[in-house]
């Protein structure tokens, strides 16, 4: 039996397989009375429903077999073929688009979302993460910095554990290390015994010790070596003296450098005719010769006095220097007599200043009048040497001679230059006092 051949398509011609309502070449249905209107739809039952738009919104691709590359040009399409209006189907129209989808091989493109139907975007989310990206690197800074610092303390403090561990672990060659660090010594002592007068109070250096470190010293000093003067100290004046070591005590290396005294046993005031033992220490950095050693007594803004550690040292230039003039002369009708004149470094239990000294004059006075004589140095008594004239810095004298006495005793202190060796005393002119003063003049050299 002959096998029937497939229905053409009554649009396009192209066969169409059985069962197939749609033209897999341009979509037209395959019942050629499938657009007739049946009774019901003449209107013979129903009344007429208009006639509604049936043209597909969107074309049909064209074939596979004329796809073009994305930018090359599209091929026009043949004739005859895509050229022709295609015929929606009126009832079936999305089983038409199917079907032609999956005839054709062709994706359509999705539709594009409504902006309605889009997702809102979390605009709290975006604050969030910046305010988040900000405390992360304040945190990374802080951290930062945190580790720089605690790197800087451990470098610190292996340098100084590396440092200990060397001055303790190396043998001893001549005071010094076999790496040329700094080691124990043994305690070395040299014998002194220099005197001088400093702020009016006698020092004797008894010696200098040098060591490693002393068990009494309270100086926590760094230094691997100290080197202390035991002195003995010895208060003549009426009056407590201090004399503030750590200022005012300096020793002297032998590259001219200074190192100021670190501590002292004793550090209270000296009291009137008190005599003690004490110690002063100061560090120093190498293992020095301690008589190539000075000690420097006095304060940079004080006659400085110095004594070198030879055990043999010329101190002679630092000591009271005394004279006896003896001198007369008759001024406000009391006679007076410059008994003794002292040059010395310091008075009354405070040391010159830079370049200066003390000069020291012993007057005696016998009043034969009949009033009492009020004494006021400082306003008629004065002390002469070449320019300078100085009044009284100090006096010992009762504030009146009365009538009739003898053997009225005071001394008048001044400040002069260290240089200055010829001087004149002066009483001025007084009309305050019956009778009237006239000026007299001692000359003395000292």
């Amino acid at each position: 039996m002959a096998q029937s051949s497939p229905p053409p398509c009554p649009r396009c011609g192209t066969p169409i397989a059985p069962g197939q309502r749609f033209c897999s070449n341009c979509g037209a249905t395959a019942d050629t009375g499938f657009s007739k209107p049946t009774a019901a739809a003449s209107g013979e039952y129903y009344p007429q429903v208009p006639e509604m738009a049936t043209e597909l919104s969107v074309p049909p691709p064209p074939p596979e077999s004329y796809y073009s590359p994305p930018g090359s040009p599209t091929p026009p399409p043949p004739e005859g073929i895509y050229n022709q209006p295609i015929q929606p189907n009126t009832y079936y129209p999305e089983q038409q688009a199917q079907n032609f989808s999956q005839q054709q091989g062709y994706q359509a493109a999705p539709a594009p979302v409504p902006a309605y139907a889009k997702p809102v975007k979390d605009s709290s989310k975006s604050v969030l993460s910046q305010i988040g990206c900000g405390v992360i690197l304040v945190i990374l800074l802080i951290v930062g910095i945190c580790a720089g610092a605690g790197y800087a303390v451990y470098r610190w403090a292996a340098s100084n554990a590396n440092s200990a561990t060397t001055t303790s672990n190396t043998t001893t060659i001549n005071g010094s290390g076999s790496n040329g660090t700094p080691q124990s010594i043994p305690l070395s002592t040299t014998q002194i015994n220099s005197t001088v007068t400093y702020a009016s109070v006698d020092v004797t250096i008894i010696n200098a010790q040098k060591a490693s470190s002393f068990s009494d010293d309270n100086g926590y000093s760094n230094s691997p070596y100290l080197v202390r003067l035991n002195i003995k100290e010895h208060n003549p004046t009426t009056g407590s003296v201090y004399l503030f070591y750590n200022d005012n005590l300096h020793l002297i290396l032998p590259d001219g450098t200074s190192v100021a005294a670190t501590s002292e046993h004793d550090t209270s005031g000296i009291g009137q005719a008190v005599s003690r033992t004490n110690w002063v220490d100061f560090p120093v950095s190498t293992n020095v010769d301690v008589s190539k050693l000075t000690v420097r007594f006095g304060g940079a803004n004080e006659a400085q006095m110095n004594v070198p550690l030879t055990g043999s040292a010329d101190v002679s230039k630092y000591q009271l220097k005394t004279i006896t003039p003896n001198s007369t002369f008759t001024y406000a009708g009391l006679n007076w007599t410059l008994t003794t004149t002292t040059s010395s470094w310091s008075a009354n239990g405070k040391q010159a200043d830079s370049g200066m000294r003390y000069i020291v004059v012993t007057l005696k006075a016998n009043n034969p009048t009949q009033s009492n004589f009020y004494v006021f140095p400082s306003d008629y008594v004065r002390l002469k040497s070449d320019t300078t004239t100085s009044s009284p810095t100090d006096n010992t004298f009762s504030s009146s001679i009365a009538a009739g006495t003898t053997g009225s005793n005071g001394t008048v202190t001044f400040l002069m230059p260290q240089n200055a060796s010829s001087f004149t005393l002066l009483m001025l002119p007084r009309t305050d006092v019956t009778p009237s003063a006239t000026q007299v003049t001692t000359n003395f050299q000292i």
